[in-house]
């Protein structure tokens, strides 16, 4: 009985352990972050998953070549921060930011963050504000060969496993085995 609850903890607790793992960026993702949720958007992106900001940038390639420039991103900020701004007074609040971001095409936590867009933590983000941030992204996301921003840079890395979550993995797989043939032979 000791064993069957034992398992049943291992079971229940390693898929939440093994999903917080991050990705070779070194950012934690939950299930599901960076998802593209439109099928047209994932064929024109090339991807099923991007990176943090990702599905801003799809949505900002205007003349879709597939390069994002900061000529498109320039132009695309304004639009996106009235969206945003739902009261049209000037400032995004911490929940027109949140609805904002989960209208974009991926499920893109950080930029539902509050503090992403507001270095000076005073509860209000402005135009200005909301422009860094996006800028400092575009810029991050620059392909240091070609100095563009592709789709195909935004793609977000594929999940590998780590030493430990392949272990926990065969461990898993190992012990329900363990359990099937017992049950077998009752």
């Amino acid at each position: 009985m000791i064993r069957v609850l034992t398992l049943a903890a291992i079971v229940a607790v390693t898929p939440v352990t093994l999903a917080a793992f991050g990705d070779e960026d070194g950012l934690v993702r939950l299930p599901g972050q960076g998802e593209l949720r439109d099928k047209a958007d994932r064929e024109r992106a090339g991807a099923d998953r991007l990176k943090p900001g990702g599905g801003l940038f799809v949505s900002f390639d205007e003349d879709t070549d597939g390069t994002i420039t900061l000529e498109e991103v320039r132009a695309a900020i304004p639009a996106a921060f009235a969206a945003a701004d739902k009261n049209g007074d000037g400032n995004l609040s911490a929940l027109e930011q949140k609805d904002w971001a989960t209208s974009l095409p991926t499920r893109d936590d950080s930029l539902a963050n509050p503090a992403r867009f507001d270095p000076n933590l005073d509860r209000r983000v402005d135009l200005a504000e909301f422009t860094a941030v996006i800028e400092s992204l575009h810029t991050d996301y620059l392909n240091e060969e070609t100095g563009l921003l592709q789709l195909a840079d935004l793609k977000a890395p594929k999940e590998r496993k780590t030493r430990r979550e392949r272990q926990a993995s065969n461990m898993l797989e190992q012990r329900a085995e363990e359990q099937r043939r017992r049950t077998e032979r009752r």
